[in-house]
Formats: C-alpha cells, sequence, structure tokens
C-alpha cells in the first residue's frame, strides 16, 4: 500500500502543476460538432476507432481525440449516465482490508474490469486497477491503466477549472465529478447541489491547502438523457 500511496501523491502533484500554468487553455465541449464527428466514418474521430485506440491502450491517442472519445460516448447506445451497478459495493467492500491476498487481487480485477464493461471511463475501477499493478510489479499493465485514466481525465480537466458555474468542468456521469476530486488535492465535503435553472451542480470540498470550497460541474448530458426518459435517479 505504500507503494501505491507515494505513486497516487507523485501523480497527484504533477496533474495539479499541469493544470495551474497560467498559460492553461479551456475549452467546453461542442456537442453538436462532437456528435457529427464521431458518428461520421470518414471522421478521424470516428467513434469506434476511437474506442479501439483507447481500449488499447494507445500512447498515441491525441488531447482532442480523448474529448471525442469521452464526450462522444454520449450518442453511443451503451451510454447509460447513472451509477447503480452492484459491483460498486462489491469493489468497496474488497478495498476496505488493510492486506491483501492473491485472491483479494484477483478479486478487485474482477469487480473493476466489470465496472469498465458498464463505464469504460470508471476512474474508480481504473484506480483500483492501477493499485493492483503497482503491488504486483506489473509495469506493462499498470502503464496501460495509467494512460487510461489520463485520457479521461485530460477530458474532463480540459473544459474548465471548475471554480465558478461559468467556468465549470464538464462530465457525462455524475459519478465522475467524486472520482476526480481526489486527483486533484479534494475530498468531498458533503454538499452535492444543482444549481436552479441551471445544468450546473457544484460538490463543496473538504478543507483543503488551495483553500477552494467547492467545485462546478456541467452535467448536461445527464439531465438531458434522464429528461428524454420521463426522469429518474442521476
Amino acid at each position: 500500500m505504500k507503494k501505491f500511496t507515494i505513486l497516487l501523491t507523485l501523480f497527484t502533484s504533477l496533474f495539479l502543476s499541469a493544470f495551474s500554468q497560467e498559460d492553461a487553455f479551456f475549452k467546453a465541449p461542442d456537442f453538436d460538432q462532437i456528435r457529427r464527428d464521431v458518428k461520421e466514418p470518414a471522421s478521424s474521430f470516428y467513434y469506434p476507432n476511437l474506442l479501439e485506440k483507447y481500449l488499447n491502450s494507445d500512447a498515441n491517442m491525441t488531447p482532442e481525440e480523448g474529448r471525442h472519445l469521452y464526450f462522444g460516448y454520449i450518442y453511443q447506445a451503451g451510454y447509460v449516465p447513472t451509477d447503480t451497478s452492484s459491483y460498486n459495493n462489491l469493489l468497496a467492500k474488497a478495498l476496505t482490508k488493510k492486506s491483501f491476498t492473491a485472491e483479494d487481487y484477483s478479486h478487485i480485477l474482477a469487480y473493476s474490469d466489470a465496472l469498465l464493461q458498464e463505464d469504460p471511463f470508471n476512474l474508480r475501477a481504473l484506480n483500483a486497477k492501477l493499485l493492483v499493478y503497482a503491488q504486483q510489479n506489473n509495469t506493462v499493465e499498470y502503464k496501460k491503466a495509467a494512460r487510461k485514466r489520463r485520457i479521461v481525465q485530460d477530458a474532463i480537466v480540459g473544459t474548465g477549472d471548475g471554480m465558478t458555474e461559468n467556468t465549470p468542468y464538464y462530465v457525462i456521469k455524475v459519478a465522475h465529478e467524486y472520482d476526480i476530486l481526489p486527483f486533484m488535492g479534494f475530498s468531498f465535503g458533503g454538499e452535492d447541489k444543482i444549481l436552479k435553472g441551471n445544468k450546473v451542480n457544484y460538490l463543496s470540498l473538504g478543507k483543503n491547502r488551495f483553500g477552494v470550497e467547492r467545485v462546478y460541474f456541467n452535467i448536461k448530458p445527464v439531465i438531458e438523457h434522464v429528461t428524454m426518459r420521463g426522469g429518474g435517479k442521476m
């Protein structure tokens, strides 16, 4: 576990420094353009090709391809914005142990893979796989999972700075809001509120060294998907 903690701390530092530069550029996703691009077979952003590159942990995947991959998923048949899988509890329970056996690692990987089948951008599942691979000294698989996690994180944090409702991070699942907080050095503070008349919600934060009280997220794809189906849990 110590080895994994060190790796996670290093990654968090690199992640925060990369997006704290003065010349950082954020761009909200153009959903109409993304929809056209991912549906066009002749496009370099044709979705089946992007998904194949992602699943193969292609190191040459560009940031723009990553954006189209993540946000283009809402136009795929498998997109479901809710997060009610039974594997969530199974994975959480498996990770509560103070020490792990080879069988525990096997279970963690199995639960993680099951979650990624339902949501290929599940950061909790990717992070759990990284924990196992770090403990097993499996450098090859660790790098593959790390590339996938970086693609998802870059797609999200490239859409805003999350500090105001006018510059939110965009996500395609509410669960992704919670999952990305630790990698920015934050913890959830207990309040999750959707702003009235808006497609933005915020999460309050626990005490942190940056003095940030809230992080804002645009959940337009989630709200529109749920609304089209007559409402329901997000």
